[in-house]
C-alpha cells in the first residue's frame, strides 16, 4: 500500500514528489526532527553506498555475490531518498533536473581524438 498515493491507480514516477512529502512527514512524526537537512543528506550518501555495494556484488567485484534484484532495490532506495532529500531541502527537483539536462545536452559528449 502506497501512503500518500491514490492506490486505485498504478504508481508512476510522477507520484514521487507526493510520496516524498509523505515519507518526510512520517519521519518527522516518528521523532526524527533533529537536523533533518543533514539527516537526509547523510541518508542519501548511505543509500548511494549501498547501491554501489550491490552493483559490486552483482558484477563479481566483491568477496560475495549478489542478485540483480538487490541492485534494483538499492537504486530504488537512492531515487526515493533523493526525492525525500529534495523535499526536505526545499529543492524543486523537477526544475533542477530540467536545468541540469539543459547543461548535459548542450556541453557535448566527447572530444574527438586526434
Amino acid at each position: 500500500m502506497l501512503c500518500g498515493v491514490d492506490d486505485t491507480s498504478p504508481f508512476t514516477l510522477a507520484d514521487l514528489p507526493t510520496v516524498a512529502a509523505d515519507v518526510a512527514a512520517k519521519l518527522t512524526d516518528a521523532g526524527f526532527t533533529e537536523t533533518p537537512h543533514l539527516r537526509q543528506a547523510l541518508a542519501l550518501a548511505e543509500e548511494a553506498g549501498e547501491f554501489v555495494g550491490a552493483v559490486r556484488r552483482h558484477f563479481g567485484l566483491a568477496r560475495r555475490t549478489g542478485p540483480f534484484s538487490d541492485v534494483e532495490a538499492e537504486l530504488a532506495d537512492v531515487v526515493l531518498t533523493a526525492f525525500v532529500t529534495a523535499h526536505t531541502l526545499g529543492v524543486d527537483l523537477e526544475q533542477a533536473l530540467r536545468a541540469k539536462l539543459d547543461v548535459v545536452y548542450t556541453r557535448g559528449w566527447r572530444e574527438e581524438r586526434q
